[in-house]
């Protein structure tokens, strides 16, 4: 079974009506899964974590890497491609949150003079898809910088859109825990109850959890729910990063206050953008 070539031309009940080849786009997309956990996969270990056969595993894995999403590692393994980044970069310049909120990452960021992140969550991750200032001890150089991805459980954004949020509370407790600093919280109760106060409070910070040093405070950036029946769900996470004695010292307050009323001007600016769509 391999992929079905699709005509730009046909329509789309021809599309719709071919189960064959949405299959083979499902198991390709799940084959494109199994390298998040993996840097060099074979058809046989594939096969394994998919539960398909290895003929099909191999015939996937050839056509993602015709297709450039894939390239080989020789001995019949495979790694992914440049290609994946490109699109990557691609998605995170045209989220729309990305857009609404420049301008007041830009303005926290001179408000406060730290490092200012804006955060979307990623299968228990976080990744970082645009950010202001500069911190040479972080390695964050450049404003704008994006696609730097760490697990959310030690992030003041992952914990802060977990606290809002089911299926990302679930995503980022089923992330392999490990203590990143003598300070990292990697105690699944001890966890849930920081995400429960980060939801009446409406913020939470992170202390020493990822760089020894250095902490952050983050808000959500809530949008409605579908037809605004349901409520307000996390696109996103605002967040300010530094040295210790700086973000949650004398200032806290005054920083926790203008992140969250960043995240909320954020949020009401996305759902203006996006209404209607």
């Amino acid at each position: 079974m391999g992929l079905t070539p699709v005509s730009v031309l046909a329509p789309p009940a021809q599309v719709a009506e071919d189960p064959q080849g949405l299959r083979s786009v499902s198991i390709a997309a799940s084959v494109l899964d199994c390298f998040a956990a993996h840097a060099v996969l074979g058809a046989t270990q594939v096969a394994r974590e998919l539960g398909v056969a290895k003929s099909t595993a191999c015939r996937m894995l050839s056509a993602l890497a015709v297709g450039g999403l894939l390239e080989r590692a020789g001995a019949g393994r495979y790694r992914l491609s440049l290609r994946v980044f490109e699109l990557g970069l691609l998605a995170a310049e045209r989220t729309p949150v990305r857009d609404v909120a420049r301008l007041l990452l830009v303005e926290l960021q001179d408000q406060l003079s730290e490092m200012v992140q804006l955060a979307v969550p990623v299968a228990g991750h976080v990744v970082y898809i645009d950010r202001y200032g500069s911190n040479p001890r972080l390695g964050l150089q450049l404003s704008g910088e994006v696609l730097r991805r760490v697990p959310g459980y030690s992030s003041s954004s992952g914990r802060v859109l977990a606290a809002f949020d089911e299926r990302i509370m679930q995503d980022t407790l089923a992330v392999p825990r490990r203590k990143h600093t003598p300070f990292t919280i990697t105690d699944t109760e001890r966890l849930q109850r920081v995400l429960r106060t980060a939801r009446v409070a409406g913020w939470v910070g992170s202390r020493e959890e990822f760089t020894p040093g250095y902490s952050s405070v983050a808000a959500p950036v809530l949008v409605p729910g579908p037809d605004g029946r349901f409520g307000a769900r996390p696109a996103a996470a605002i967040s300010v990063v530094g040295p210790t004695a700086r973000i949650l010292g004398l200032r806290k307050d005054f920083i926790v206050a203008s992140v969250c009323r960043a995240a909320r001007r954020t949020g009401v600016l996305l759902a203006q953008a996006t209404e209607g769509y």
